[in-house]
């Protein structure tokens, strides 16, 4: 059997609505490229699994008894056969365009392992979703109710890369709403960390990567929209949130003895960034 182009993994939990939208964005923008979609239903109690079974037979799908969180990409992982891969959150949507041309920059770019899009919100406002080394205290100054007030705090704003040009550049992460990435490097991160229930699995996957040898290539000419749905703003103290802080402090314990080199690795991209936006080669 001929392997496709990009296998798409997606996560859903009792998000129907979200994971038929996300769907036929696939279905529309593919493009030339042979797709192969995998569906890792995570726990659904909503008949999700038997809807997208008979609205999009060709979508594969993994059915997991319980709600295993971002770490569930797993299961899509070790089901690939795509030379790149693709992760794409169930509240995110392709444009016109957009997967096409970020397999053109793995293509044109060798040593570029992952590739993250330009994001966007429903309205068309910019998603801050190139970022640097999360701050030791990230999930308390973002914790709903707080974010207001420490929001335009220096350590925030230079993390999100607020007010700074969002052109093609050579990133530390970027938001895992939509990554694709080559199965060389894939192989080379390993899996998705399992203490990471939800939280900084994007940058964790990310420095993964860079770690392993490859570059992180934010693409502002690839548009996919992003809803970006928070689960632990409505229930700031819920059951979701622990997981959260819990992952950031396995998080920060994993990667403490690598902090230095990458945060300096951050400035050296900052540095060639300043001089000019990052040209494709030809």
């Amino acid at each position: 059997m001929t392997a496709p182009d990009v296998s798409v993994i997606v996560i859903g939990h009792n998000v129907l609505g979200e994971l038929r939208a996300c769907f036929a964005s696939l279905q529309r923008h593919a493009g030339d490229l042979a797709l192969e979609t995998i569906l890792v239903d995570n726990g659904s109690t909503d008949a999700t699994a038997d809807s997208i079974a008979r609205e999009f037979p060709d979508v594969r799908i993994v059915r997991l008894e319980s709600n295993e969180g971002v770490p569930a990409r797993n299961h899509g992982l070790r089901r690939c056969r795509g030379r790149y891969r693709m992760f794409l959150d169930s509240d995110a949507q392709l444009t016109e365009g957009a997967l096409t041309t970020m397999v053109d920059r793995l293509e044109r770019m060798p040593r570029v392992g992952l590739v993250g899009p330009r994001l966007v919100y429903p309205s068309g406002e910019l998603q801050l979703s190139v970022r640097r080394y999360p701050p030791l205290a990230m999930p308390l100054l973002r914790l709903p109710g707080l974010r207001g007030f420490f929001e335009h705090r220096s350590a925030i704003r230079r993390h999100l890369m607020a007010g700074e040009p969002h052109h093609r550049r050579m990133a530390e992460y970027v938001l895992g709403a939509c990554q694709i990435f080559r199965a060389e490097a894939q192989a080379d991160a390993g899996e998705i960390d399992a203490g990471i229930w939800f939280g900084p699995d994007d940058a964790d996957w990310c420095f993964s990567m860079r770690c392993a040898g490859w570059d992180i290539l934010y693409e502002p000419d690839a548009t996919v929209i992003h809803s970006y749905r928070q689960a632990s703003a409505a229930r700031p103290l819920s059951r979701h949130t622990a997981r959260h802080f819990a992952a950031f402090f396995h998080f920060h314990r994993k990667w403490w003895p690598a902090r230095r080199r990458l945060l300096a690795d951050g400035r050296a991209m900052d540095d060639r960034a300043a001089l000019a936006p990052l040209e494709v080669p030809r």
